[in-house]
């Protein structure tokens, strides 16, 4: 992985704005991992109606930082949750999103206070 994240996305809708990249990052850092332990336990629990719209709300959240490989096992749980099918590969992919999970939290704090030195 890269030391931070480039954030084209952000860049595409905010232009350079140091200040707003921070507060963004901010919130994903207070609010995904409050989620993530929802989505755990709802997996946990076999709750995949449940889990599917939490892991639609964590997905936005990583698709706006371009973090692909996470939009990417996101979606694929909201899907199988959404339509009840092959539900038995949730667990398998919530394991290989939680692989990376705490490296890709530090990435963002770490992008995120480069930009804060910033503004």
């Amino acid at each position: 992985m890269s030391e931070i994240l480039k954030l084209e996305t952000l860049k595409d809708n905010f232009g350079d704005d140091a200040e707003t990249f921070v507060q963004i990052l901010d919130v994903f850092l207070q609010e995904v991992p409050v989620d993530y332990q929802l989505l755990k336990k709802q997996i946990t629990t076999k709750d995949y109606k449940n889990a599917g719209e939490i892991a639609h709300k964590i997905k936005s959240s990583y698709r706006l930082l371009d973090m692909e490989m996470e939009t990417l096992l996101l979606q694929e749980i909201e899907n199988r949750a959404k339509t009840q099918k092959n539900t038995d590969e949730i667990v398998t992919l919530f394991d290989q999103f939680n692989v990376n999970y705490d490296t890709g939290i530090d990435l963002v704090q770490r992008t995120r206070d480069l930009f804060a030195s910033k503004s």
